[in-house]
């Protein structure tokens, strides 16, 4: 049990000094049979081959060890393109150094194997329009698509290496927004992997309000198909009764009472009319458009507001009917609004990702922000809750965004257009 070490090498030495004391041990009993000096060279000559010989095959052995651990460290950091050069070609050292080049080739399928499938997945989350982000172990944003623009607003090369609260988000005790707004706007799911050795998380980010406005959309459109269908029939018989009956009554008085209930008819299957087509697909035709030149249409249009504008430089990509009907029914909101003369500004910005037009009033704001664009809600005496609803159609039909809110001084409130540029 005295022999046992805990290492090859300690093991190597304590057989060699063994071995070379047994052989000085024979060599002396030679000093019986020859002159003493004859054995002294023997011995001498026993030591140094013997070491000599020892040396060799300890160097050998530990190249062999030293060889295969360089390899292993390389397939530990996934490189597989080193292969050590074996120190014997044949026995089990040589056998050993096969398996571990087998192991490598092995992992190195494995390995191109699993950056085909992380190629094809980053492939797919580029073509995806869902915001989609990657932090790193370190909680640093090191990956998006380009659908990560649309919602921080500049691209993410911009923002690599960005920490989760420079982004505005928060990853305890779940992944949200700071921003209560965007937070109610924004569901966000996450899941972990791993490349390279490194944990990663994924994020993807889910418009809930999408979701809900097509749900709510679906309801209006089957309501609207009812209610249109409902009040057509009503209205013909009586139309036709009110025609019938104004060709038979001579009282001037009762053919102004017809009159207006024909006239009231009509102006109920205008406005079913424009109802049943308020949620259709527009037919649009976007092109570059001048700021000044659709400044100069609108304040043709309204003439007593004395418009002032600003930033008129700026080309926008849009259809432009729609666009300035977009704009009129706007303006149009704001001078209800009691906004005095000259205090509605068109401001034109350019933004990274597209351009944005601000219509800002000095009126009395809004009322109630939650039913803005709920078809029917009005807060006028005389609205129909069309005009709104209809804009925000018509700016998300040529692929951008419509907000509106009370400025923050407290007086008037601002109508934001996103635009996006084309790619």
């Amino acid at each position: 049990m005295a022999w046992r070490t805990k290492s090859l090498e300690a093991q190597l030495k304590i057989s060699f000094i063994v071995g070379l004391l047994l052989q000085l041990i024979c060599s002396g009993f030679l000093v019986f049979t020859l002159p003493w000096w004859q054995v002294v060279i023997i011995a001498a000559m026993l030591v140094v081959v013997n070491s000599f010989v020892f040396w060799r095959i300890y160097q050998k052995i530990f190249v062999a060890f030293r060889r295969a651990s360089v390899q292993l460290e390389a397939l530990q950091n996934q490189d597989y393109s080193l292969i050590a050069k074996p120190a014997f070609y044949a026995g089990k050292v040589a056998e050993f150094h096969q398996q571990l080049n087998t192991l490598g080739e092995s992992l190195q399928q494995h390995k191109t194997h699993y950056d085909q499938q992380l190629f094809l997945l980053y492939r797919l989350i580029d073509q995806l329009n869902t915001p989609i982000l990657v932090f790193d172990h370190r909680l640093q944003l090191s990956y998006a698509n380009a659908a990560f623009a649309d919602l921080f607003g500049r691209p993410w090369e911009a923002l690599r290496h960005a920490s989760p609260s420079l982004l505005g988000l928060v990853a305890e005790p779940d992944w949200q927004f700071s921003d209560s707004n965007k937070a109610q706007q924004w569901q966000i799911r996450t899941s972990r992997f791993i490349d390279q050795g490194q944990h990663y998380q994924l994020l993807v980010f889910i418009n809930i309000q999408v979701a809900l406005r097509e749900g709510q959309l679906q309801a209006w459109q089957k309501l609207i198909r009812v209610l249109s269908h409902e009040i057509r029939n009503s209205l013909t018989p009586v139309a036709a009764l009110t025609q019938s009956l104004q060709h038979k009554i001579t009282s001037e008085r009762e053919q102004q009472a017809l009159e207006l209930i024909g006239e009231r008819c009509q102006h109920l299957q205008d406005f079913v009319s424009r109802y049943a087509e308020l949620h259709k697909p527009l037919h649009m035709e976007p092109q570059w458009l001048n700021a000044e030149n659709l400044f100069q249409r609108l304040t043709v249009l309204f003439p007593d507001a004395n418009l002032r504008a600003k930033g008129l430089h700026i080309n926008l990509w849009a259809d432009s009917v729609f666009l300035q009907q977009t704009l009129i029914n706007l303006i149009k909101n704001a001078i209800e609004a009691d906004s005095p003369s000259g205090s509605i500004e068109v401001i034109f910005n350019q933004r990274e990702q597209g351009n944005e037009i601000r219509i800002v009033d000095g009126g009395h704001g809004i009322a109630n922000a939650d039913n803005l664009f709920v078809p029917f809600y009005s807060t006028k005496t005389q609205g129909q809750g069309i005009g709104l609803s209809l804009s925000r159609h018509i700016v998300e039909q040529m692929g951008g965004q419509l907000s509106l809110a009370n400025n923050p001084d407290g007086v008037g409130a601002c109508a934001v257009i996103f635009l996006k540029r084309p790619h």
